[in-house]
């Protein structure tokens, strides 16, 4: 079927549009009507002066290009103060309350074994329900989790204050109390995007990170010295005051949203939620490596941390250079959340995200060279700055997730983390069996560093995902 060439001008249905819009094509006059040459032809009209079109609205700065986001600009946004303020309670009871139950078990028992057992049931929930519970956070408004969690584990940390308490039943009121922490952590993980846009929501991470890691310091540091005070049941007393101020904080504080899933969603059970959070983390390749990418940096920069008193005892020290150890890691992650979030434009953390993913294990390697507390403890520090990677990292993993699945997405990521870090740990500690400590802290180092190289050229080479809607 051949086309017939097309006429000069305009047909009829195209030129009455043209009529009716205005939109004329140059050098064709439509809008007089035809009629006879005469004397009555009305003058000629001026035509109207052309319309201006609309400025162009200013082009928006993207992730990688915007300017810089100050610690004020995030602070100045009012839920994001609360929040913060809720999380520096939280963090300084937290610690308080570890260093408190080791001293009461270990007081009591005069176990090291039962001592240890106990703090490291403060780790298992993340890994023996942190996806399922982290579900709550999207099938409820996370407003009402973060409040709820707070409250309960105010209730069950008071009941450890109770004199004479038998210790099973104290690890069991701990156990029930920390399965809390997995639905509040994601639900204020997934409500960050919606409170803080853009690069904010970034610096707002690496102020989450600096609140967390300072209160680590200042928990253990300051722990000891407290519980010397008020003793350890008026620490865990402290600790459950702690949580009542966090509930009262985001009370007041963070405004109500509805529930993340849509209320016309059919709801599914628990489990099949649960499901489909481990099926969209899992099942998209840029996420899959995400996760890949942070569990293995951080299980291999932090492996160190269960040999931390063999290692001190190698360098000659005792239990200083072990909390000289266990301390400056934090301070490090300090100095790196700041520098990223706050010196760093988002280009330039873009570009330095990979490299300091590889460094962060290889620079433990450095320990193999000299067996000196100096170097070893300038290899922790500059280890730890080096795995504030996972910042801006965490900012693009939780901007491309649909806000309906976030709590379940960063349940999946802690839960790899935890488990990750924990395997390594005990990894490192048979390791460390055979191999002098400071052998196995520098092989872990060069070993992780080529796998995490690994997961970063599997990062590069991932599809992104198409970024989520806005809340």
């Amino acid at each position: 079927m051949t086309s017939q060439p097309r006429r000069m001008g305009m047909d009829p249905s195209r030129r009455r549009e043209a009529e009716g819009t205005g939109a004329i094509s140059p050098g064709i006059d439509v809008r007089r009507p035809a009629h006879r040459r005469g004397a009555e032809d009305p003058p000629p009209v001026a035509p109207p002066p052309p319309v201006a079109p609309p400025p162009a609205p200013a082009a928006r700065p993207s992730a990688a290009t915007g300017p810089k986001t100050t610690f004020r600009e995030v602070l100045g946004v009012r839920e994001t103060r609360y929040i913060f303020g809720a999380l520096v309670f939280s963090v300084l009871g937290d610690q308080l309350a570890r260093v408190a139950l080791s001293i009461l078990v270990y007081s009591r028992t005069g176990s090291p074994l039962l001592t240890a057992l106990t703090y490291a049931v403060t780790f298992l929930p993340w890994v023996v329900g942190g996806p399922i519970l982290a579900a709550y956070a999207d099938r409820m408004p996370r407003r009402s989790v973060m409040i709820g969690c707070d409250l309960g584990r105010a209730v069950l940390v008071g009941m450890l204050v109770i004199p004479g308490i038998p210790l099973i039943v104290l690890v069991a009121l701990l156990f029930v109390a920390t399965m809390f922490a997995p639905p509040f952590e994601s639900a204020r993980s997934a409500l960050m995007p919606e409170i803080l846009q853009g690069d904010r929501y970034v610096v707002g991470n690496a102020l989450i990170t600096n609140t967390y890691q300072m209160g680590q310091v200042f928990g253990f540091i300051g722990g000891g010295a407290l519980v010397a005070l008020i003793t350890a049941r008026g620490a865990l007393a402290a600790d459950a005051t702690t949580f009542l101020i966090s509930a009262a904080l985001i009370r007041i504080g963070v405004r109500h949203r509805a529930r993340a899933q849509s209320p016309d969603a059919r709801r599914t059970s628990l489990l099949q939620e649960t499901s489909a959070g481990l099926r969209l983390v899992l099942g998209t390749p840029r996420l899959r490596s995400i996760v890949l990418l942070v569990c293995t940096a951080s299980a291999f920069a932090f492996a160190w941390e269960g040999i931390a008193a063999p290692w001190a005892a190698q360098l000659g020290g005792g239990p200083r250079t072990v909390g000289l150890l266990l301390g400056v890691s934090p301070i490090g992650m300090v100095v790196g959340a700041f520098v990223l979030g706050r010196l760093c434009r988002p280009s330039t953390r873009e570009r330095l995200m990979l490299p300091l993913a590889v460094a962060g294990p290889l620079v433990l390697g450095l320990v193999l060279l000299d067996n000196r507390a100096p170097l070893a403890l300038a290899a922790v520090v500059i280890s730890g700055l080096a795995v504030s990677f996972n910042i801006p990292l965490n900012a693009v993993f939780m901007l491309a997730i649909d806000p309906a699945f976030r709590g379940r997405a960063f349940g999946v990521v802690q839960s790899g983390l935890q488990a990750a870090q924990g395997l390594s740990i005990l990894l490192a500690g048979a390791v460390a069996d055979r191999l002098a400590p400071s052998t196995t802290v520098g092989v872990f180092g060069l070993v992780g560093a080529v796998i995490v190289a690994l997961a970063a050229r599997s990062y590069r080479r991932a599809p992104a995902p198409l970024p989520a809607p806005a809340a």
